[in-house]
């Protein structure tokens, strides 16, 4: 499969590629302007040929349409779009007020990078998926998507995850309702607590753990049938 996963120089996003080379994919490795690829591109070395670094700014319309136009020119067909890249600015320990205290400028940037980066990916390399025989878009959200009471904290990344549930789940409908796109595969995934620089206040698991359920799911061996696909790396339901 031809694969292009978004935030993918560390983390989850990195494991996916390293999984991804070692089952014979062939990856597209978007990393954002002035991260620290040199893991991707020392992986470039070792799988020449097989991998390709992209530079890439999810919250940027200019950045990915650009990084569009350029891969159309060499590969214009992709199988699976992973939608990784994301941030996370709160810490659980800050237990002030988040309503009188809410940074405003960090909810903005978090609703950018998860919630809006998703659909400008989409928006420009949705076609590169309608050639594909066998489409899928996996959606990396989280279990602070889903409505529940007592947690208030990581406001700003709980908004941003259900936006990212909700825009995933809207264009599941379209999808399934066009004759031309129907076949098309897509989940959002909450890959666990995962030991990580973003999931280490909560971490239960390590990303490959989780990297290892996703490529399960890309692939195809895990495939449940969902008319609300939120699942786990598992690719069991998750409450909505």
């Amino acid at each position: 499969m031809k694969v292009l996963i978004t935030g993918a120089n560390r983390g989850l996003g990195l494991e996916l590629v390293k999984r991804g080379l070692l089952g014979g994919h062939e990856m597209f490795a978007a990393c954002r302007p002035g991260a620290d690829c040199g893991q991707l591109e020392a992986l470039g070395q070792e799988y020449e040929g097989q991998l390709e670094v992209l530079t890439l700014e999810v919250s940027s319309e200019e950045s990915v349409r650009r990084a569009a136009e350029e891969l159309e020119k060499r590969e214009p067909v992709l199988d699976c779009v992973i939608n990784n890249a994301g941030v996370l600015l709160e810490s659980k320990y800050n237990l002030e007020d988040p309503i009188v205290n809410l940074d405003i400028d960090m909810l903005r940037k978090t609703i950018d990078v998860n919630t809006v980066g998703p659909a400008i990916v989409l928006k420009y390399f949705a076609p590169f998926l309608y050639r594909a025989a066998k489409p899928c878009i996996l959606n990396i959200t989280s279990e602070a998507g889903h409505l529940k009471t007592g947690l208030y904290t990581y406001l700003a990344y709980g908004v941003s995850k259900h936006g990212a549930n909700m825009y995933t789940q809207k264009i599941r409908n379209y999808l399934a309702q066009s004759p031309e796109h129907a076949h098309t595969r897509i989940y959002m995934i909450h890959p666990g607590r995962m030991n990580t620089v973003m999931g280490k206040e909560n971490a239960q698991i390590e990303a490959s753990e989780a990297a290892e359920g996703i490529l399960k799911i890309m692939e195809g061996e895990i495939d449940p049938k969902l008319e609300i696909p939120f699942i786990n790396y598992k690719g069991e339901p998750m409450p909505y």
